[in-house]
């Protein structure tokens, strides 16, 4: 066991680095996850505080296409809300256990810190009483490629991991090589890991009041320095860089063409301009890749969703830059709105937010060519926030109009004085338009107990129709929202509770049907004892009515498992009745996304995969597409040519 238990003061350099960077603006360095099973893809900061919140999490922190040893980068990782709601409740030095680092590494306690210690008890402490769970959070601190954290000087002080919650009984971390890379230091403060080279050792973590580690028990999982074994799925279609690259939406053409989107750390589709750029990229229906643009500011960038109106490519995002106007801070998101034509040039752009935090995850078209895009918001994007918190507002969701030629029409805000957020977005055959999300307040009834989940209808002047919001005494979350050819509108999500039958075990996936005018017609729930849940964009239908769905699970929910998070897709009538289920994966982590249909009979579901799915694994995460049979469920090839295989210095030639 590489342990030395001498006491190391290793610590003490760390102990005015650490209050440094907890001295920043704190809502400018701590970021959340939902209260779902997800991965993080946020590393586009030198220094950040990562909370996964609930839910088993993949947290990473670092850019491994950036991997600059001169930077200064610590970033710190707060696992589970539970753990650490608990712990701040019942210690008086907050600092230390919300900042994750013992009372060792602090002498004294900042304003901010103490700003994020309020912020997240006053959220978050209603996760208690919902019941112990243990969540599994795995800390990524290296790929296939190479170590996270390395330092230019010394012993690499000047970037390191802080893994403020982690559980030896349940938690992960992943590390490059094999375990004769890495030497365990203890001291009175805790474990610190260090890569070892040949002139010496490089901290890459540190486990705050953790000791007694070994470097050769199941919590520390060594990646290797090969790309793992593939493709798995030779139908599949895979794309990549040696960063971290992400698809999360799709939409498919009257022609058949699909076009996904996402955000890259990497040049996947041109020479990288900042920490994260926002792709889009077009694929015929055998997967030959037709085009790929990548654009951003020298901020950071993300295409959440898309949409089309059989011409033109709507897409929608996030910007921290000055993307198409000014940034009012130049440091929180705006929301953009982009216009693409079918040969991938881009028509226009337009950027618009509050003077802090703003979302936007959709969008959609009406038949007159109108766009609409949807988020939430801390600040005043149409209208005031309905809780101005002295620290800072809860969020508020909101809808917008656009004409085609990019005039915002109008703009609504609604909400509680609690946090309402919204994810699905859609429009009806008669130009209705319809959200859904979660509110922890009483958006469209009386809440039933944490996190319900809402849907609400408006009409294409923005009036609002109807609000219908239902949970249970757990946590619910809507993802998914879709509507058929006879004004139906369907939602789909995850529960921890008993939303449409008893739960198998944690989370569960479920589906439901409303009626235009807002009244339950049914719903359905579905799971293992396992961590079977929906992301984004991951219900879809048809032109039959046809209902299908996209997600994950660590478990056999639609086969047997491969090894890690694997994904599934499947298939209802308009009755609520399941007519076939898929399981597919490697033995790496793969989710999915985003789920598309076109008028051929044809399934398209994007997803991410750390492993070698469709081809060999570029390195961190890669975005994937497989094609299936609407019908049977059967994988259809589409392994076409991609442009991006020949690099981005030759296609730029």
């Amino acid at each position: 066991m590489n342990t030395d238990n001498n006491n190391l003061a290793f610590v003490n350099p760390i102990v005015p680095i650490l209050r440094r960077r907890l001295a920043d603006p704190v809502l400018t360095y701590l970021k959340f996850l939902t209260p779902g099973s997800e991965f993080n893809f946020l590393a586009d900061r030198d220094s950040e505080i990562i909370w996964g919140r609930d839910g088993n999490d993949r947290l990473l922190g670092f850019d491994p296409a950036a991997n600059n040893q001169d930077q200064t980068q610590i970033d710190i990782f707060l696992g589970d809300s539970e753990d650490l709601v608990a712990a701040a409740f019942g210690t008086p030095n907050l600092l230390a256990l919300i900042a994750g680092v013992a009372q060792v590494f602090f002498g004294t306690d900042t304003e901010s810190a103490t700003n994020i210690v309020e912020l997240i008890s006053r959220e978050f402490s209603d996760s208690v009483i919902v019941g112990e769970r243990d969540w599994q959070d795995t800390y990524i601190l290296g790929d296939w490629q190479q170590p996270y954290y390395l330092g230019g000087s010394g012993l690499g002080l000047n970037q390191f991991a802080v893994l403020a919650d982690f559980n030896s009984r349940q938690d992960i971390i992943e590390l490059h090589g094999i375990p004769e890379d890495y030497q365990l230091i203890e001291s009175a403060a805790g474990t610190g890991i260090f890569w070892q080279h040949e002139t010496g050792s490089d901290l890459v973590a540190v486990l705050p009041m953790v000791t007694g580690l070994s470097l050769e028990d199941d919590y520390f999982k060594f990646i290797g320095d090969t790309p793992p074994a593939g493709p798995v799925v030779e139908e599949a279609q895979q794309i990549g860089t040696a960063g971290i690259d992400f698809v999360f939406n799709s939409t498919v053409d009257p022609d058949g063409n699909l076009y996904i989107g996402g955000g890259t750390s990497g040049s996947l589709g041109g020479p990288n301009t900042g920490p994260r750029d926002a792709w889009v990229t077009k694929f015929d229906s055998n997967g030959n890749q037709q085009w790929i643009q990548q654009f951003g500011t020298d901020n950071s960038e993300n295409v959440w969703a898309l949409a089309n109106d059989g011409d033109n490519i709507y897409v929608v995002g996030n910007t921290s830059g000055d993307l198409a106007g000014i940034n009012k801070t130049g440091v929180d998101e705006d929301v953009y709105l982009s216009k693409f034509d079918s040969d991938g040039n881009q028509l226009w752009t337009r950027q618009f937010g509050s003077s802090t935090f703003d979302q936007s995850f959709a969008v959609a078209t009406d038949s007159e060519g109108n766009i609409y895009q949807s988020g939430y918001t801390i600040g005043d994007v149409g209208g005031s926030n309905h809780n101005a918190r002295d620290i800072q507002p809860s969020t508020d969701s909101w809808l917008t109009k656009f004409d085609s030629d990019g005039n915002q029409l109008w703009t609504r805000q609604f909400g509680t004085v609690f946090n309402d957020d919204t994810y699905g977005l859609a429009i009806d055959k008669d130009d209705n338009v319809f959200l859904g999300g979660w509110t922890l307040g009483d958006l469209g009834g009386t809440n039933a107990g944490v996190y319900d989940t809402w849907i609400t209808k408006y009409d294409g002047d923005g009036n609002q129709l109807w609000v219908e919001q239902f949970g249970t005494p757990d946590y619910e979350f809507l993802w998914g929202l879709d509507t058929d050819n006879e004004g139906n509108v369907y939602a789909s999500g995850w529960t921890l509770g008993d939303l449409g039958g008893a739960n198998a075990g944690s989370y569960d996936t479920w589906v439901a049907k409303y009626d235009s005018d807002g009244n339950q017609q049914w719903i359905e729930q579905f799971g293992t004892s396992g961590d079977d849940g929906t992301f984004l964009d991951s219900l879809e239908v048809d032109s039959n009515n046809n209902i299908f769905l996209a997600g994950y699970t660590d478990s056999d929910l639609g086969g047997e498992n491969a090894g890690s998070y694997d994904v599934w897709v499947a298939k209802y009538d308009s009755n609520g009745n399941q007519q076939w289920i898929e399981q597919f994966g490697t033995p790496d982590y793969d989710y999915a996304g985003s789920i598309s249909t076109d008028d051929f009979g044809n399934l398209y579901v994007t997803g991410v995969t750390e492993g070698s799915l469709g081809a060999s694994n570029a390195g961190s995460y890669d975005p994937w597409v497989v094609k299936l049979d609407a019908e049977s469920g059967s994988l259809q090839n589409f392994s076409g040519d991609v442009l991006s295989s020949l690099g981005v210095d030759e296609m730029l030639l």
